[in-house]
């Protein structure tokens, strides 16, 4: 009987301790606003350009410094608008090359595919 009451006091002495140990530990990792000294108007510098974006697939779990996030993101913005005309040239491919496949068809195919492009149209919609 004593022994059971000596291990119950041990088990919650010790989980007391473990949660105590724990919470402590997440306390201090928490950053205190207040601790951050406070800018003024006459302290702050104009920030160079920041550039936003989206780091590539499986990039974020890879522990990027800020540094290394702002280079990323400034490279894609330099191929940006290259790469935005690209797209733009192979919009104006693909659409040129669907004409040229519509001119491969009979008439009664030309009807059944409008047909069918024009529920696929009205599905897409109504999804939206």
């Amino acid at each position: 009987m004593l022994e059971k009451s000596v291990l119950r006091i041990f088990v919650v002495l010790f989980t007391t301790v473990s949660l105590a140990v724990c919470s402590a530990d997440s306390l201090l990792a928490q950053k205190k606003e207040s601790d951050k000294p406070e800018a003024t108007a006459k302290d702050t510098k104009p920030a160079a350009k920041k550039f936003k974006g989206r780091l590539p697939n499986h990039y974020g779990k890879l522990n990027l410094s800020d540094t290394q996030r702002d280079k990323i993101y400034k490279i894609q913005a330099n191929y940006k608008s290259e790469i935005d005309s690209l797209k733009k040239q192979l919009a104006e491919l693909n659409k040129k090359k669907n004409a040229e496949i519509v001119t491969v068809l009979e008439p009664s195919q030309k009807s059944i595919l409008d047909k069918i492009l024009a529920e696929a149209s009205s599905k897409k919609t109504a999804k939206k």
